[in-house]
């Protein structure tokens, strides 16, 4: 299957999750079928109500639209950042660079959920809190392989060919040296995606979301565990969604 056929299935199957933000079979918050709570599938609720009356249809929906936003969103704000920083740390000086590798390598000494939990602790508990948390906890590693590819990339020969024939370096960068890093650094987002995403669903799971009946997929799974010995399909279906947007992310091809 060529690369355009899967980046269309996979953009597919993201706005359809995503589509949960704006519409879902019921109320993903409504406890309307209380009477019906923790009972299994039927033709109403197709995976169930959970133990709060809320349909779990619309729970897992919503809550991957949830998970996938907000993990985008830090992964790009951690690629941006890193980014900057690189920027910065080549056209700072001595000084500022070394400034700059040292937060790095220190960020990169710290555990990534620690860092997460240390944010969220200081800041007002909501998704926002946790989309900075995430984007701060990616910043170190995404740094590290964004600084890899570009030392590669700025001393090939094709980069020196286009500086002896007098390329400027917007020239340089843009026809030279974009074309060979865009691939690479779809490559690298995939990853911080995908951290990102495992990252936010650990804060959730651990009860940082502000709102405990937030519905994201970490806290669907917390959630789901304690139905877990009586029906084992809260968890199931929860970390499915998580598994499926793990998975078809690595699917993204360049071309």
């Amino acid at each position: 299957m060529s690369g355009k056929v899967l980046n269309r299935l996979v953009l597919g199957l993201f706005a359809v999750l995503l589509a949960g933000l704006f519409w879902t079979p019921y109320d993903p918050y409504g406890q309307e079928f209380f009477t019906l709570r923790a009972s299994g599938p039927s033709w109403e609720h197709w995976l169930g109500v959970d133990r709060l009356g809320q349909d779990y249809l619309s729970r897992i929906w919503r809550g991957s639209g949830n998970s996938i936003l907000f993990a985008f969103l830090g992964s790009f704000v951690s690629i941006v950042v890193s980014a900057l920083l690189l920027g910065l740390e080549e056209k700072g000086g001595r000084v500022i660079g070394s400034a700059v590798r040292s937060v790095v390598s220190f960020g990169i000494a710290m555990p990534a959920i620690f860092v997460g939990l240390l944010i969220v602790t200081f800041m007002e508990r909501g998704p926002w809190a946790l989309t900075t948390a995430i984007s701060v906890a990616g910043v170190p590693f995404a740094f590290r392989q964004l600084r890899v590819l570009w030392s590669e990339l700025k001393s090939t020969a094709y980069v020196e060919a286009s500086k002896a024939i007098g390329g400027g370096a917007w020239h340089r960068f843009n026809f030279t040296i974009w074309p060979n890093l865009w691939p690479q650094l779809l490559g690298l987002w995939k990853l911080v995606f995908a951290f990102s995403l495992l990252e936010l669903s650990a804060l959730t799971y651990l009860g940082l979301a502000g709102d405990p009946n937030w519905s994201e997929l970490g806290t669907l799974l917390r959630e789901g565990q304690k139905l877990l010995l009586n029906d084992p399909s809260f968890v199931i279906w929860p970390g499915m969604a998580l598994c499926l947007a793990l998975g078809s992310v690595r699917l993204v091809r360049a071309d």
